[in-house]
């Protein structure tokens, strides 16, 4: 259009639209709401990655999910549970599920607690993060010798945002090999947990809680 070469995209006031003196309000609250949702709202995708070790330990890992979803599984992690268990021998050979279709077909179950580090998702929220040693963990086994693992995500004490969940690798996967070979009658010492106690856990923001297990009971495997 003529006169086109002279706007300045810099400059571009939307205010001063005929749209926006017809819509004002409307515009207001759709951006005042937009302005209020977490980036991982607004960006579905986006990917936290961390190399920083969590209570001591040399591997963690960010959750990649949803960010209203209330557990996550760790897929990815499958391959350490195979290393961990060397050459025990489990038949048939236990294999990931994931898939949500099949959460109807488990044929048992084991609820305890992993450890982890959480982010807050509000970036209007004054606590950046947290960290638990109580991170609900349900792992569950499916005919044919197929497993997963549900993690609970936790809410932020200050804004009850869920929080994004940097994931302690080593405690899940020590966890969930112990588990498996509890469940294919190996016999197995049980391990000795140690280290400084956390915070209290607050049930109230803990989505396995939420859910009706108990973290502060749960046993530290039997």
């Amino acid at each position: 259009m003529e006169g086109d070469e002279k706007v300045s995209y810099r400059l571009f006031d939307p205010f001063s639209t005929p749209c926006y003196r017809m819509f004002g309000a409307q515009w207001r609250r759709a951006m005042a709401m937009l302005a209020n949702q977490p980036l991982s709202k607004r960006f579905r995708h986006a990917k936290f990655e961390s190399s920083a070790p969590l209570f001591g330990s040399t591997s963690t890992r960010w959750s990649t999910h949803k960010a209203d979803d209330t557990t996550v599984k760790f897929p990815s992690l499958h391959a350490d549970i195979e290393k961990a268990l060397g050459t025990v021998s489990i038949i048939p050979k236990p294999w990931f599920n994931d898939h949500s279709e099949d959460d109807g077909k488990v044929t048992q179950e084991y609820f305890t607690h992993v450890m982890g580090h959480f982010k807050c998702q509000n970036q209007n929220c004054s606590k950046s993060g947290w960290s638990s040693k109580k991170v609900g963990i349900l792992i569950r086994q499916f005919s044919g010798n197929g497993y997963n693992a549900l993690v609970f995500k936790q809410r932020c004490k200050v804004c009850d945002k869920l929080g994004v969940l940097r994931l302690d690798e080593d405690s899940y996967v020590e966890r969930v090999v112990y588990r498996l070979k509890k469940w294919a009658g190996i016999h197995v010492e049980k391990p000795v947990f140690g280290g400084k106690r956390g915070e209290p856990h607050k049930r109230q923001f803990c989505e396995a809680c939420l859910a009706g297990y108990d973290c502060q009971k749960a046993s530290l495997e039997e």
